[in-house]
């Protein structure tokens, strides 16, 4: 196993080949979104049920966390995030056999697994190696990569389906994330040093949850991230069904549509430094969530007075992710610098309540997707619930501080 003062010039990559691998994951979420109709006609099914496929990625993402946390506190960052990636292929390869959609469902949550063993184990080492500033250089990278994926993803996904199906679409990402994770076999260094036997213990575990999970500066932060995170997931899952069916627009429009949101965060994440260092961490998360709330505010009354023009919904989900992408990376390293305890449980617990709340946005918008303008509603609720949640947040470690002196 590497360590850190092994092949150190390959080390100097690894936040490189970490970035183009959660780059792949991402883009198993977003590449096939054009596809959704043709897969719900190869199916004979209702583009609603198909819908499913997100939230079982998303449930896939969330149902190992507090597992894959303490694992990789265990064995190490390294072994856990290279093991999730070997799943991630082998489920990529089954969603592009799907023999039927129940099994494409069921590839699609392990796929989510895969997802997870990455947004833990690399996330949290990222956390263990590098000090506030350059972490959050690197996570506004890892961010931007993230968001990069929705942004293209739908239009590499309609530019395949002018030469291929949607299981080409698989077999495409299949390719591009073996790369990634052959690059990482060679460059992950090994983050974590105490790997002491006593983490994995159930009296141990769940007296670390319970520190993190009654810490509530972390868990607030958490959950303030989580519901701003939940708006951009609810305009993946029902964007198809207001720019696809509702629209009638093509998979190829839907993709460029799909460009200017995502660009947004692209643009708010890269300004997030100047910004940072002129007014610091709390500033710019503010500022992050109150451009996301006035962007869903405009969200909700466009989709309702001009409910047939795609501009309606394009030009606010863009500010939005302006707003997410000031607010992202300095309100990740916030919450996670909150806790003392051991990063693999804290990012599991951290990434746990997003995608918990994420996945449940996406439930709800595949159950009552009945018009645009609910879609909107809901993702203009979840830009309000952050800011009252960073709002909170800031109060209660005021009173915290008061109460020390």
């Amino acid at each position: 196993m590497k360590s850190l003062s092994q092949d150190k010039y390959l080390f100097r990559f690894f936040p490189l080949f970490l970035i183009a691998y959660e780059f792949c994951t991402n883009m198993s979420n977003d590449m096939y979104l054009p596809a959704l109709p043709i897969i719900a006609d190869d199916f004979f099914a209702s583009i609603s049920l198909v819908q499913f496929t997100i939230a079982a990625w998303l449930g896939g993402n969330t149902a190992v966390q507090l597992i894959i946390g303490p694992l990789s506190d265990r064995y190490g960052r390294r072994p856990i995030l290279l093991g999730g990636g070997v799943l991630f292929l082998l489920a990529t390869l089954g969603c592009a056999t799907a023999p039927s959609l129940s099994f494409l469902i069921c590839a699609r949550f392990l796929q989510g697994i895969g997802v997870c063993s990455m947004m833990v184990s690399g996330y949290a080492s990222i956390h263990d190696l590098y000090d506030d500033q350059k972490s959050i250089h690197i996570l506004v990278w890892m961010g931007t990569a993230a968001v990069i994926a929705p942004a293209i993803g739908p239009l590499l996904g309609g530019l395949l389906l002018l030469v291929t199906d949607w299981r080409g679409i698989f077999f495409s990402l299949f390719a591009l994330a073996s790369a990634s994770i052959l690059a990482l076999w060679f460059s992950m260094p090994e983050s974590t040093s105490a790997k002491s036997p006593q983490s994995l213990k159930i009296k141990s575990l769940l007296s670390s949850y319970r520190k993190i999970i009654s810490n509530a500066s972390f868990m607030i932060s958490a959950a303030c991230f989580a519901f701003l995170y939940g708006g951009i997931i609810g305009w993946i899952t029902s964007s198809p069904f207001i720019l696809l069916e509702t629209l009638q627009l093509t998979p190829t429009t839907f993709g460029y549509l799909q460009i200017p949101v995502f660009g947004g965060y692209i643009v708010g994440a890269q300004l997030v430094k100047f910004f940072l260092e002129k007014y610091g961490k709390e500033k710019v998360i503010s500022l992050g969530l109150a451009v996301s709330l006035l962007s869903g505010i405009f969200l909700v009354i466009f989709s309702f007075i001009l409910p047939s023009s795609p501009l309606s919904f394009v030009i606010p989900l863009a500010c939005y992710c302006t707003g997410f992408g000031f607010a992202a990376a300095p309100l990740n390293r916030v919450t996670l610098t909150s806790t003392t305890q051991q990063k693999g449980m804290a990012m599991a617990v951290f990434y746990l309540t997003m995608t918990g709340i994420g996945t449940g946005v996406s439930v709800i918008l595949s159950i009552f997707h009945e018009t645009a303008f609910s879609a909107s509603v809901v993702i203009g609720a979840s830009a309000l619930a952050s800011l009252l949640l960073n709002r909170f947040r800031k109060k209660n470690e005021a009173r915290d501080q008061n109460q020390e002196t």
